[in-house]
């Protein structure tokens, strides 16, 4: 048996026969360790032929993705959750990259929602009882993964599967409210982990305790200032500044803000919130710069720089902010054009649709008062 899928479960109905679906034709077999389903997830993990087990939920991740993996029988294990979707190849293709590889592991492709640009996941890896999960939440393989890549000489590589969350997709307040005592509990186990940081302050201002949130990341922001080597801390820096800006905060959120800019200057979510602050300050000019800059990113490389972005301050976020600030620079036709690329991107978008109708008419008015009004603006398709 080359590849075995696994997952835990436990009432997911909703999302779990899409899951299924899109592995079914490239394992051999599937793995459903349930947690204790009270839906019809179990009957729907039957139907696509997965060998289920029942396993009671213990608050522990790690203890329970583990089951799974104990469990399965392939070669290899593609570990997935029930609100992702497999894509980005075939059996076949599959079958070609693992048969006699090297490798202890593959990273995915993985876009945490439906907005963003994909990062790249450990998904896949050699069916060993060396590579097993740690931690309660946020639980990770992918220390023991590296010792078993170190201990027996063998690489880790990328690979073109892709996996798409959908699970961030309406209310999440009973998976906060699930999450909340878990974060709680691993933080003080894991105090240099920036990510358990930014997840319990994402959960807090989701239940709407946005004092608690602020002291969180003010906490985690003090962790990254000691760790400026660790990628995740441009997350705190970032949720941090967004909340002193949305509290009227500006002064400290500004300080923060450079503080981030210097420590991940190449980080592009920053990029976005300084053309914001810029805007607002009607430096129009220097928005501009920033935003050609996020508009001429290489999305193919994204992936290997780690963080998963908002896809739209790549297209029609910053088409929409440079339309106006070209806009209010009383550049009207090139406000046109931004506006037009906005609505490519976004076609149904009626903020858009009347942002451009507005442009066109002051350049129409402008070009029929100027001494070169023959020559006509470039309209947009």
């Amino acid at each position: 048996m080359l590849l075995s899928g696994a997952l835990i479960v436990r009432d997911e109905s909703s999302v779990l026969a899409d899951c299924l679906a899109s592995i079914r034709d490239i394992v051999d077999e599937i793995v459903v360790v349930d947690t204790g389903s009270v839906d019809d997830s179990v009957e729907i993990a039957r139907h696509y032929d997965a060998r289920v087990i029942h396993h009671p939920w213990r608050g522990d991740f790690a203890e329970a993705r583990n089951v799974a993996l104990d469990a399965a029988h392939g070669d290899w294990i593609l570990y997935i959750d029930a609100d992702e979707r497999l894509s980005g190849g075939d059996r076949a293709s599959v079958e070609q990259m693992l048969t006699g590889a090297s490798e202890v592991a593959f990273r995915l492709l993985l876009t945490p929602d439906l907005v963003s640009t994909p990062y790249l996941e450990y998904r896949l890896w050699r069916h060993d009882p060396r590579i097993r999960f740690h931690g309660q939440i946020h639980e990770k393989v992918t220390p023991s993964i590296a010792a078993v890549a170190e201990a027996d000489g063998r690489p880790i590589s990328d690979c073109e599967l892709l996996l798409t969350h959908v699970g961030y997709e309406g209310d999440q307040v009973h998976k906060h409210l699930r999450n909340l005592p878990l974060l709680r509990a691993q933080l003080p186990r894991e105090p240099d982990n920036l990510f358990i940081h930014h997840h319990l302050a994402r959960v807090l201002r989701g239940l709407g305790r946005d004092e608690e949130a602020a002291q969180v990341l003010a906490d985690a922001v003090e962790v990254a200032r000691e760790r400026p080597f660790d990628p995740l801390g441009v997350l705190v820096f970032t949720d941090l500044v967004r909340l002193r800006r949305e509290r009227g905060e500006d002064a400290d959120a500004g300080a923060l803000l450079a503080e981030a800019r210097g420590t991940y200057p190449d980080n592009k979510l920053l990029w976005w919130i300084e053309a914001a602050v810029r805007m607002s300050d009607a430096r129009y000019l220097d928005a501009l710069v920033l935003l050609d800059r996020l508009l001429a990113v290489d999305l193919a490389a994204l992936p290997a720089e780690g963080p998963a972005y908002d896809a739209r301050i790549f297209g029609e976020f910053t088409h929409d902010a440079r339309g106006v600030c070209l806009f209010r620079l009383g550049r009207y036709a090139e406000a046109a054009d931004a506006y037009a690329e906005a609505l490519r991107c976004d076609p149904g978008n009626l903020a858009f649709r009347s942002k451009w109708t507005v442009a066109e008419a002051r350049a129409r008015k402008a070009s029929a008062s100027s001494p070169d009004r023959g020559l006509e603006e470039p309209q947009p398709s």
